[in-house]
């Protein structure tokens, strides 16, 4: 395979061409790298990749507070320099994401404005309008890149990676949106280029002409007109024929569409390649790297083959599964954890956690959260085979415990099937038929369509039990709610059972739009009605996937009736409260998505009847897969 084919970077070579992709995060309160980075970098690269590379580092805290690491002065080499120690030591090369800052995307201080190339507003708060950055703090900041490109070069560092993406402090100065400035970094193109090509120059003096050199750019913002195609093909060809820099790494999209600039569960597999061309037209034969769900690997041999690109970064599906590269090197397919694309990684190091992963529970834990051997053979019952009842009796097996799954479906996979099922959905059904395959690896006992009872369990009389067996849907009260044309979203999205041509789906959050969308993509003329005065109003999402679902519902010609109350439900339509005017709404079927409630009358039966147990996932209260996965793992991890 290609992927796995030697490539030279300026002077650097690397063993194959998958790449750790940078992928920004919060950091502890030292701002700098610490064991935890060490672990997980080093796992990436235990398992497999030729480069890894972190996600952004700032090279100054003079003009805004670091949202991520630093590396600022030489006391930021020590932790730094055993991180690439430990890459080293798998025969990978190791680099890191430089930026001079993040500026008007700045969240970490919401009161103060941040600098920007010019005042323009704050992305997470509008009113607060950026400070423009004087003429000597810019030329400060260039120096300051230099200095800390030195400072990781003498910690080990193989290449630096400019951050000039996704709408960042380089890139602001670069468009013409939030760059109105006067002085020679403001008004033409070439003059907005340059502080990022002065930067660049910085870093090569610092560093020497033999050091690596990257730039990741944006290339196009797509569905914004914060960068146009010719203008991101120019700053490509720029930096070409620059002659400074060794490697490019492009992607596409903005804030405003971050679904294109970060992928979305809804995106399909490598969907930033289809530029490629335009950009390899422009800058020749300097290497190329791409992102975007690149995690499945007949895509990112094909993207080689085909000459499109000539490394491939992978994020997310690195979080998911960090001996991505060993496993399809070796044939091993079936054995990668397939990323769902949910965005829990990066939702939540918006919030400062460490780098979660709704379907890898040890991420940023590697050495923290090891399975040991059980030390007695305890008699283990999982009730509920969702994605965090299989998470626990696959766990309970690999630990030694005598494990049985009980599951009251005649299949397995529980809430997360359903919501696999549409075809915009492939990478959560991949997550399905995975934790399935790992049941039956590791020989879990299981029982299909096995309704459990209190008395089932007594007279299994298990040591530890783990309910898991989710939550009800919601049935609005109204009249008409048991007529034939009535359905639930779970059977409807998994086609067990049929719908007509024209259908009223009530419930606008996600579950209710992307049923309505897999309806209106399959023909069906399809309404919504919610409650709330907007669609998916409760939020709790990661952007990118919020967005992109909101895009595909904008563009499935759905009617969509919000500030709608339900009342009734007729033989041909329903009637609902709009406005203070009852409506009705034609219709031949009718779905309810109107949310779920979590049944722990089981859960409490089995605690009164003595027995040791804990509930996970939807039966503590509707949630996501990242609790059932990691609450599964974890109660058994812990089992004593």
């Amino acid at each position: 395979m290609k992927l796995f084919e030697r490539i030279n970077i300026g002077s650097l070579q690397l063993k194959n061409r998958v790449v750790l992709a940078p992928m920004g995060t919060t950091t502890d309160h030292t701002y700098g790298f610490n064991t935890r980075d060490i672990d997980y970098y080093g796992e990436r690269a235990k398992g497999g990749c030729g480069l890894v590379l972190t996600g952004a580092v700032v090279c100054s805290e003079e003009f805004e507070p670091a949202p991520c690491q630093k590396l600022t002065s030489v006391k930021d080499v020590y932790m730094l320099h055993q991180v690439a120690e430990r890459v080293h030591c798998y025969g990978a090369k190791f680099g890191i994401q430089l930026s001079p800052g993040i500026g008007r995307m700045n969240w970490i201080d919401p009161k103060t404005p941040p600098y920007s190339s010019s005042p323009c507003p704050n992305y997470y708060n509008p009113d607060l309008i950026c400070r423009e950055l004087p003429t000597d703090g810019v030329k400060r900041l260039i120096k300051a890149m230099g200095y800390s490109a030195k400072l990781a070069k003498d910690a080990g560092v193989d290449i630096i990676e400019i951050h000039a993406y996704g709408g960042y402090l380089i890139d602001q100065f670069n468009s013409s949106r939030w760059n109105h400035r006067t002085d020679e970094y403001g008004g033409s193109l070439e003059n907005r280029m340059r502080f990022m090509m002065e930067i660049i120059k910085e870093v090569r003096e610092a560093c020497g002409r033999d050091y690596p050199i990257a730039v990741k750019m944006t290339l196009d913002s797509v569905d914004d007109p914060e960068r146009p195609l010719e203008e991101g093909l120019e700053i490509a060809r720029t930096l070409a024929e620059s002659g400074m820099v060794d490697l490019i790494h492009f992607g596409r999209g903005a804030y405003s569409c971050r679904w294109r600039m970060v992928s979305s569960v809804y995106q399909p597999e490598g969907f930033d390649l289809e530029a490629a061309e335009q950009i390899r037209a422009v800058t020749g034969d300097l290497p190329l790297m791409a992102h975007g769900k690149l995690n499945h690997p007949d895509a990112a041999e094909k993207a080689l083959q085909d000459g499109k690109v000539d490394l491939i970064a992978i994020g997310h599906g690195l979080i998911a599964d960090p001996h991505w590269a060993n496993k399809v090197k070796n044939g091993q397919i079936d054995e990668i954890n397939p990323c769902i694309g949910c965005g829990e990684c990066h939702f939540n190091s918006m919030k400062g956690w460490p780098r979660p992963c709704a379907v890898n529970p040890v991420s940023m834990h590697e050495n923290e959260y090891v399975l040991t051997p059980a030390k007695e053979t305890k008699k283990v019952l999982v009730i509920g085979a969702g994605p965090g009842g299989m998470k626990a009796a696959i766990t309970a097996a690999q630990r030694g415990f005598d494990v049985t799954l009980w599951e009251k479906k005649e299949r397995m996979g529980g809430a997360m099937a359903a919501a696999g099922a549409p075809d915009f959905k492939k990478d959560v059904n991949a997550q399905v038929e995975y934790l399935i395959r790992q049941v039956k690896k590791y020989g879990v006992r299981t029982e299909l369509g096995k309704t459990a009872t209190i008395e089932d369990v007594k007279a299994f009389d298990p040591d530890f039990t783990v309910v898991a067996t989710g939550a009800d849907p919601i049935v609005i009260p109204v009249p008409g709610k048991d007529k034939p044309i009535v359905s639930l979203a779970i059977p409807v999205l998994l086609k067990e059972q049929e719908v007509g041509q024209k259908v009223v789906v009530i419930g606008g959050g996600d579950v209710g739009c992307e049923l309505s969308v897999a309806l209106a993509q399959s023909g069906r003329q399809v309404t919504i009605v919610e409650m709330m005065d907007r669609i998916m109003a409760r939020g709790g999402s990661f952007v990118a996937n919020e967005q992109n679902l909101r895009y595909l519902v904008s563009h499935s010609d759905i009617d969509i009736r919000c500030s709608a109350r339900l009342t009734e439900i007729l033989d041909d339509g329903v009637v609902a409260v709009i406005d203070g005017e009852n409506v009705t709404i034609p219709c031949d079927s009718v779905v309810f998505a109107a949310g779920y409630r979590a049944n722990h009358k089981l859960y409490e039966d089995i605690l009164d009847a003595g027995y040791e147990c804990v509930q996970i996932g939807d039966n503590v209260k509707p949630g996501k897969i990242i609790d059932a996965i990691s609450q599964g793992y974890n109660y058994i991890r812990v089992l004593e």
